[in-house]
């Protein structure tokens, strides 16, 4: 009965630590920290052993226009480093200090763990104890990254494309992850959010030759309208 006892709470206790994990509120410490994760998981698809900006933009949807100002890739030693841009004032800093030693975040490749720099530094080759899942619910079409060791998780930034997301989950996704959602201020991708479904034609679209409530009137002066048809290049057989 003992022995019974002490499987059940192990299982109970394995269960919960699988479920335990938080989702960080600044959206901008999901950009540094999810961003170098999510960089360095792209120079892991890429499997180039010196990867360029260029290549690692195929695995990423909805990339911002300064993306590229904002990322780097450096290879010293025979390693490859992933770099995410920290500004002066970013409200990341803070976190970035308190956790850049246990998350192996530096400086500059093969520096001393991050205490202000402006760029933030990841090994790639570090990644083995990376874990990936998918958001919860709604947010199921989001990558969250977390490391072993750290309660924390961000959401890959920018989001991978759907290819790329089934290559980073099957490689280091987990069983029974945590409830993930994403903080408010997250960018949506316009793929996770519209349907071919939620596309249809307006139930009233009027199509033919003859005058419809659907058309628009606006009067210009005495005894002379204009009228506003969406058909264009349509005569109009009331005039």
């Amino acid at each position: 009965m003992r022995k019974v006892f002490v499987s059940a709470f192990l299982a109970v206790l394995c269960l919960a630590g699988n479920a335990f994990g938080s989702v960080e509120a600044d959206p901008e410490i999901h950009r540094v920290i999810g961003g170098l994760y999510s960089l360095a998981c792209a120079v892991e698809l890429n499997g180039n052993p010196e990867p360029h900006i260029n290549q690692l933009r195929q695995y990423f949807s909805d990339v911002p226009n300064d993306w590229y100002s904002q990322v780097q890739i450096s290879r010293v030693n025979n390693a490859v480093w992933a770099g995410v841009a920290v500004g002066k004032v970013s409200t990341a800093r803070q976190f970035l200090r308190r956790n850049a030693q246990n998350l192996g975040i530096c400086e500059s490749p093969e520096g001393y763990a991050w205490l202000g720099g402006s760029y933030a530094w990841l090994k790639v080759s570090g990644l083995s104890g990376l874990r990936a899942a998918r958001g919860t619910g709604t947010d199921s079409g989001t990558v969250f990254l977390n490391v072993q060791g750290s309660d924390s998780w961000w959401t890959a930034s920018p989001s991978f494309t759907p290819q790329a997301a089934k290559s980073v989950l099957a490689k280091h996704g987990i069983k029974n992850p945590p409830e993930l959602h994403k903080p408010s201020g997250i960018h949506t991708s316009v793929y996770e959010s519209v349907r071919p479904s939620d596309v249809h034609k307006p139930a009233d679209m009027h199509v033919g030759r003859k005058r419809s409530s659907f058309d628009k009137e606006i009067e210009l002066g005495r005894d002379v309208d204009l009228i506003f048809n969406p058909l264009l290049n349509q005569r109009n057989d009331n005039n």
